[in-house]
């Protein structure tokens, strides 16, 4: 793994907790939103992935979702549960589930995406596209080396 000699700033200015503030900050206030329907953020965060798909495979959440695979299971069990998803064996692949919305889902995850729009708008007002178009690159950026830095890091625990 490459070493920066760059110096550790104080916490408060480390992109790790500004993008916990942000994510602490998000919670906050969608989650007593989401309350009514029994779901919190990572349950409409997935709704609403499955109403811009249409259905996924479990595989596919997790990979998007970056949440180990157990967690989304037990995230559609509970949803399933609730009504707003329904799983089936996948049509191409028996050892694969996919998961869609149901009616209600469909209904939640809308609700879900007008207020995600809305903290979105929040979130980007004053900038410009420029800059929006930057960040959102950055951020990308900042995942792909935090994903190579994790599986350098695994190679390195196996072959230790």
């Amino acid at each position: 793994m490459a070493k920066s000699n760059k110096p550790l700033p104080p916490l408060d200015e480390r992109i790790s907790f500004l993008i916990h503030r942000i994510s602490a900050r998000v919670f906050l206030i969608c989650n007593p939103y989401f309350r009514e329907y029994g779901i919190d953020l990572h349950n409409s965060r997935m709704l609403v992935i499955l109403m811009e798909d249409e259905e996924a495979r479990v595989g596919d959440l997790v990979s998007r979702m970056v949440l180990p695979q157990s967690t989304i299971s037990h995230q559609i069990l509970q949803l399933e549960k609730r009504g707003l998803v329904k799983r089936k064996r996948a049509e191409d692949d028996s050892r694969s589930v996919t998961v869609s919305l149901t009616k209600k889902g469909r209904e939640v995850a809308q609700l879900c995406n007008t207020l995600s729009t809305d903290v979105y708008q929040a979130m980007v007002e004053g900038m410009s596209q420029t800059e929006l178009k930057q960040l959102r690159q950055q951020l990308r950026d900042i995942f792909d080396r935090l994903d190579a830095f994790d599986s350098e890091r695994r190679l390195a625990d196996q072959t230790s």
